[in-house]
């Protein structure tokens, strides 16, 4: 991938006005790609940012221009200046009402909600376990972008105002909504089976979006009920999110499901997609089931019966 070949796309697309790139990035250390570039707005508001666009925290996996270029469009809109403005009180107010126990870290996330080039060296707490307090704001799902060096002054950090757990272009989840399918799940990490802290956990959708069409989005009514809640979602950490990312894009593109903790079992099926079964459409959900990804629970629940029988 190459910035002329971006460059030269936005000109096709006559967006080379609106979307002004500069160059292209490395952070090898944590395996992060960035491009450095100006979003322009109609009304002529502007914001200079890096975008993440190889950052796994959020499953985001992008080596081609054509697909970069695809993805600016899509989150060009989320950098207005309501949105921008929208998005600080969001976050500084899920901070100051649910991030109870997260003082240290809180102390580096004020800093990042400025929303500006933040150096590790002088403008966060004085902390010697400075990338912990990173990965933890990682962790919580929001988009960070690195530089190593900026400016030759260090390592810097920015964090990016991108909604949490990253832009798919489908369904937004309120945190009223959110809040009730973590305590209908009685707040259990289901990878882990145990409990966990709240601010950890995402619910997730069993069918991956990969897989959605335009027929099956659908919204989340925060009167859903909990078995509609039970059907449709899991709660696991932001992590393991991103792993079932990569391994519901792989099976996407091969064909072949994926094997949770590596076992070579399925409770419905074998590890092809079955031949009768669409690729995408809400009937495509038919062959997701009985892989582990899919339903962790009804999986392990499974796994268990078959070793005592």
């Amino acid at each position: 991938m190459k910035i002329d070949e971006i460059k030269k796309l936005l000109v096709d697309e006559g967006l080379d006005k609106s979307i002004v790139v500069d160059k292209l990035r490395d952070h090898n250390k944590a395996s992060e790609k960035y491009i450095d570039l100006t979003f322009i707005q109609p009304d002529g508001f502007k914001w200079s940012t890096s975008i993440p666009y190889f950052y796994r925290r959020t499953g985001l996996v992008i080596e081609h221009s054509n697909e970069l270029v695809d993805y600016l469009k899509l989150i060009y809109t989320t950098f207005t200046k309501e949105k921008i403005n929208d998005f600080k009180k969001t976050e500084v107010a899920r901070w100051k009402n649910e991030m109870s126990g997260k003082e240290t870290t809180k102390g580096f996330f004020d800093k990042l909600i400025g929303l500006a080039w933040c150096s590790v060296k002088d403008d966060f707490p004085n902390n010697p376990n400075w990338a912990r307090r990173i990965q933890d704001i990682k962790d919580f799902g929001y988009t960070l972008s690195t530089d190593t060096n900026k400016n030759h002054n260090g390592t810097h950090i920015l964090l990016v105002p991108i909604p949490k757990g990253g832009v798919t272009g489908y369904e937004v989840m309120s945190a009223k909504f959110r809040a009730k399918v973590i305590k209908t799940l009685n707040e259990i990490n289901v990878y882990e089976l145990k409990s966990s802290n709240k601010q950890g956990l995402l619910p997730d959708h069993k069918f991956p979006e990969i897989r959605w069409d335009e027929d099956t989005l659908a919204e989340n009514s925060e009167e859903m009920s909990e078995k509609e809640i039970k059907e449709k979602f899991q709660l696991i950490d932001n992590q393991r999110n991103q792993q079932k990312r990569e391994v519901c894009r792989k099976c996407f593109q091969t064909d072949k499901r994926g094997k949770l903790f590596g076992i070579n079992y399925f409770y419905k099926g074998n590890e092809n997609w079955p031949d009768n079964v669409p690729k995408m459409g809400k009937v495509a959900e038919e062959g997701c089931v009985g892989c582990g990804w899919y339903d962790i629970e009804a999986w392990r629940d499974s796994l268990n019966n078959a070793m005592k029988n």
